[in-house]
């Protein structure tokens, strides 16, 4: 009878027991020991960056060559029947040149007698028009008009082809001295002084300003525009520089890697320190939108879809509590908030539960609060990126 008694007793206190876990009096349950992880309502800057890798290269290259015009260091030209001694080089590769600055000169003795030969040539097809003006003038009838007037049209032909030999043989002596088309490096000297120069371009300048070009993916290329800001690291030389886009290219890239097709973007760079060369690797970060000293979130806070935000607010007792909220720009780490929150208010942005926990929480959020859930979602005004 004793044994029932007790065995009865201490049924009794088990029950107990458990009322007073179920009533919160022992932390055994996930809810007491789930910790909520919270993010800070702040005043701060969103932008949407786009990132991309690319070379530094000379933003305009120029080949010059004896009897030729300056032009871009592609195209392709020649130096015609004319042969070319230099017989003065003022520069070497690694020279920094100025705009109109003399670089070679050639010898013109030969281009000079030529010149002397046109002048007088010309000079003969002049009087020959002279002559031919006097003969038509006496010309009375109709046959003699007829030839007096062929004459002259000959001798004006006469005329005109002198004249463009001698304007001919100007240029080309003009030509024999190579000058800087633009201000910047010489890149290539293929010219020695005292021999005859080679065909093509016997110099080579670089601008000294810089462009970077960069394959970005399609998916980032409609929100992309020219005059965009760009900022741009050069390792090499532990330098980061600003810069502005100021080509895209209407064609796709010749080379997609995995499938993903990619467009050129040009960035034209701003204030290049002296020790950035061409051919250097560029980490280019392009900024596609931006706001400015607005309310921001870490973007983890944000639950629900675009349009119908809210976010999880902490009160002082520990208990979370949703807030409707509009927002502008989201990015994968921000969102800008332009309703809805006050200014230092913690949001929920994770939940963190311990391991020993009796009744451990699996999933995101949404495993700790009915509803919930985080993970961004799409841009609450269709701008969305990833930046800061």
């Amino acid at each position: 009878m004793k044994r029932k008694i007790l065995a009865i007793v201490g049924l009794a206190a088990v029950g107990v027991g458990a009322i007073f876990v179920a009533a919160g009096g022992l932390p055994t349950s996930a809810a007491s020991t789930t910790q909520y992880l919270t993010g800070a309502v702040t005043t701060g800057d969103v932008t949407h960056d786009v990132a991309a890798t690319g070379t530094v290269a000379a933003s305009s290259s120029y080949g010059v060559a004896f009897g030729s015009p300056a032009h871009l260091a592609s195209a392709t030209t020649g130096t015609g029947s004319t042969t070319w001694t230099v017989t003065d080089l003022k520069v070497k590769v690694g020279d920094t040149v100025k705009t109109g600055q003399v670089l070679a000169t050639a010898d013109t003795a030969d281009l000079r007698r030529q010149l002397a030969d046109a002048t007088i040539a010309l000079a003969n097809a002049n009087i020959a028009l002279r002559i031919a003006n006097t003969d038509r003038a006496a010309a009375t009838t109709t046959a003699t008009i007829r030839q007096t007037t062929m004459a002259v049209n000959n001798a004006k032909t006469q005329v005109s082809s002198a004249t463009q030999t001698r304007n001919d043989l100007l240029t080309q002596i003009k030509l024999a001295t190579i000058k800087a088309p633009i201000a910047g490096i010489v890149t290539t000297v293929n010219i020695v002084k005292g021999l005859v120069a080679p065909s093509g371009d016997v110099i080579v300048i670089d601008a000294a300003t810089f462009d970077v070009t960069a394959d970005v993916v399609e998916s980032d290329l409609a929100s992309m525009a020219v005059g965009q800001a760009a900022t741009v690291a050069i390792g090499a030389v532990d330098a980061q520089v600003t810069g502005k886009v100021t080509a895209i290219a209407p064609t796709a890239a010749g080379n997609t890697t995995g499938g993903v097709v990619s467009y050129a973007v040009t960035v034209s760079l701003q204030d290049v320190p002296a020790t950035v060369r061409a051919g250097m690797t560029a980490d280019v970060t392009i900024t596609i939108d931006s706001a400015t000293n607005v309310m921001t979130v870490p973007a983890a806070a944000l639950r629900g879809t675009a349009g119908n935000y809210s976010v999880l607010l902490l009160g002082a007792d520990g208990t979370p509590t949703a807030q409707p909220v509009q927002v502008g720009l989201i990015t994968n780490t921000t969102a800008e908030i332009k309703s809805g929150l006050s200014d230092s208010e913690q949001v929920v942005t994770g939940v963190n539960t311990p391991q020993n926990a009796t009744t451990p929480t699996t999933g995101g959020f949404g495993g700790a609060i009915p509803g919930g859930g985080f993970g961004g979602g799409g841009g609450g005004n269709g701008r969305r990126g990833i930046g800061n």
